[in-house]
């Protein structure tokens, strides 16, 4: 394997993105552009996943003991990236090519997905990550330990290894199997699909959820629960199915498939709807509401509808 020096301008375009993912406003935007970047090329993805390793592994140089965020801050001045360079990731073998294995994930490892997009992730410790549109999760790996925070959308993982996932709601542990989250208002949802799961509250207080239910909780407690639907994880394959549900439930998981905004009105908001319809197309999925239910939806181009009551 070729070597390269420690002044690769690849390591500083690394760092430059592991600063951005850092700074906890990295958009789906940059996600797919740092993908890009890192499929540029073997030496790319290389350097960018020992460059992760270097804030892991800070073995004997000036920088240990230094939490990443304040590492990551010191790494915008040029002098202390080469610094950097220079002495953490020798430890880990950049300047001498060795192979590198990925076994670390930075600290705040942002997943995104941006309007209409559906993502999976393969995580460093086997786990697989999925996200349903605007959706964003941060990963965080501290020796063996893994956590995820759910700060937006919907997610599904698949847990071969102990795994927190944090929420604005409270706190989710299991040992495997597959979880789903999402939010649900002011409220979070928890499906476990096929693993038990203990629910920690930020009172301190836990409750044990067994697998196949479908629990809605906030930050006090267990607001209903429920055995969960065969369909629970259609959006996978691009369907919302529901049965019974308010319109207004429906409305909230196409807004993330629509650029733009989607005004419903209150008075049909409470309406109920059963039906398959799909996530891929919004517009159809529209027009078919309107077909079935006593509501006009006015379709202003690609940037507005307004969803109310059908009059006459």
């Amino acid at each position: 394997m070729s070597k390269h020096p420690l002044n690769d301008p690849v390591a500083e375009e690394a760092i430059g993105w592991l600063v951005q993912i850092q700074s906890g406003e990295f958009s789906a935007a940059q996600q797919q552009a740092l993908d890009e970047w890192r499929g540029t090329s073997a030496h790319h993805s290389q350097v960018y996943e020992q460059l992760i390793a270097g804030l892991d592994q800070l073995k004997a140089s000036p920088w240990r003991g230094r939490p990443s965020a304040q590492l990551l801050r010191s790494l915008q001045q040029p002098n202390s990236r080469r610094a950097f360079l220079r002495t953490s990731l020798c430890a880990v073998g950049l300047a001498a090519g060795v192979g590198w294995v990925s076994r670390f994930e930075s600290a705040g490892q942002t997943y995104a997905t941006g309007t209409a997009e559906r993502r999976t992730w393969q995580l460093t410790d086997g786990s697989t990550l999925k996200l349903n549109a605007r959706s964003q999760v941060v990963s965080t790996l501290a020796g063996d330990h893994r956590s995820l925070e759910l700060q937006a959308g919907e997610m599904l993982v698949t847990v071969l290894r102990p795994l927190q996932v944090n929420t604005r709601a409270g706190r989710v542990t299991a040992t495997g199997g597959r979880l789903m989250l999402s939010e649900q208002g002011d409220a979070m949802r928890l499906v476990t699909l096929d693993a038990d799961a203990v629910l920690q509250f930020p009172s301190g207080a836990q409750q044990r959820v067994e697998m196949h239910q479908s629990t809605l909780f906030d930050h006090q407690r267990i607001l209903t629960q429920v055995p969960m639907a065969a369909t629970e994880t259609a959006w996978l394959d691009g369907w919302l199915v529901v049965r019974n549900q308010t319109l207004a439930t429906v409305v909230d998981a196409i807004r993330p498939y629509r650029n733009g905004i989607v005004r419903l009105d209150s008075s049909v908001a409470g309406l109920r709807v059963s039906g398959r319809f799909p996530l891929d197309d919004s517009r159809q999925t529209l027009e078919a509401l309107e077909q079935s239910l006593p509501i006009r939806v006015t379709q202003w181009g690609g940037m507005l509808v307004l969803i109310g009551a059908r009059v006459g």
